[in-house]
């Protein structure tokens, strides 16, 4: 819809008045926005330079760092300052999840609109990014396990909604079935191979966090290796 001149000129005006609203409550818990305009501003530039053989995480990086922002400042008003790193960690895993799901989700359509879709307008194997979203999932996992919660009750909430909800919403998009918490796909995805090994078609993997534990044909059980035989 953004495409369409009226109606990006329209969002530009309700997104000014979100971004003073944002800001005054921003301020009111110490949370710079200033961020997360940064990275509005920069994602419209990424994605007018994006084309065939751009990295994905390229295309994602304003949305990893805006999400990574505010997952971080959940520490500061907690009183929990040691909690930053692991949950800038969630977040920025969050974001990329994210915004690679709804990209899959989108991706019919957009083609049938010529809208614009980060998986087309790089060239992305299928595979590569059902590699990219497992990996994900599993790192935000891995971060929540460094959090010190306040309490029993707020760490469960936390690991329902995103250590169980990521990979079966992950699932959904790519019309498959997973054992839980390890990413292991029962059925083949859309492209119309088993999702259990994907390797990526545009060369290097990327560095991975040091939430993501090592993936790819050598690692067994992650998503880039063979999964284990189920009990």
């Amino acid at each position: 819809a953004l495409a369409r001149r009226p109606v990006a000129a329209a969002a530009r005006r309700v997104a000014g008045r979100w971004d003073r609203a944002g800001a005054r409550s921003g301020a009111e818990i110490g949370f710079d926005t200033a961020v997360l305009l940064d990275a509005v501003g920069r994602q419209q530039e990424i994605e007018e330079l994006a084309g065939s053989g751009t990295s994905l995480l390229t295309v994602t990086e304003p949305t990893e760092t805006a999400t990574a922002a505010a997952f971080g400042h959940t520490a500061v008003l907690a009183g929990k300052p040691g909690n930053r790193a692991p949950l800038e960690e969630a977040g920025r895993l969050f974001g990329r999840l994210a915004h690679l799901l709804d990209a899959v989700e989108d991706l019919v359509e957009d083609a049938e609109t010529g809208a614009w879709n980060p998986i087309t307008a790089t060239g992305a194997d299928l595979a590569e990014v059902r590699r990219l979203c497992d990996d994900a999932a599993h790192g935000v996992r891995l971060a929540l396990e460094d959090v010190d919660f306040a309490c029993k009750r707020s760490g469960r909430l936390a690991h329902v909604l995103l250590a169980h909800e990521l990979p079966r919403a992950v699932d959904r998009a790519f019309g498959t079935t997973s054992c839980t918490h390890t990413g292991q796909t029962g059925h083949t995805g859309q492209t119309g191979q088993a999702d259990g090994a994907p390797e990526s078609s545009q060369g290097t993997p990327p560095p991975q966090s040091p939430w993501v534990t090592p993936q790819g044909p050598d690692a067994p059980g992650g998503p880039g290796g063979t999964p284990p035989e189920p009990p």
